[in-house]
């Protein structure tokens, strides 16, 4: 496997869950990033770690997520492996609505 990319909403994602977190507790923000790039490293070395999401939409096939560590671990990072790599697609609090309308959540 050759690494990691995120996509700009997993960027995004990744923004604005730290200044979520910073705004009760501005130390963790910067543990949360830590925790996101660790496992995003781990999920490029271990691919098929994470189980996968089934979604009845095509695009989304092959989409697998992965639990961030406690503290974080409400946090779900949804990926697919393309081409040789890992393709972050979100970096989301687990209360977010992703299952109600996929299609406009992961699309």
């Amino acid at each position: 496997m050759s690494g990691y990319r995120t996509t700009p909403r997993a960027d995004e994602d990744l923004i604005e869950g730290a200044r979520w977190i910073r705004a009760d507790y501005p130390q963790a923000a910067r543990r949360f990033l830590d925790a996101a790039f660790k496992a995003f490293d781990r999920l490029a070395e271990f691919p098929a770690s994470g189980p996968l999401a089934r979604f009845k939409n095509r695009k989304l096939a092959g989409v697998r997520f992965h639990v961030l560590p406690p503290p974080f671990n409400r946090w779900l990072i949804f990926y697919q492996v393309r081409d040789d790599e890992v393709k972050v697609l979100r970096v989301v609090y687990g209360t977010q609505n992703w299952r109600g309308n996929p299609d406009a959540f992961f699309i």
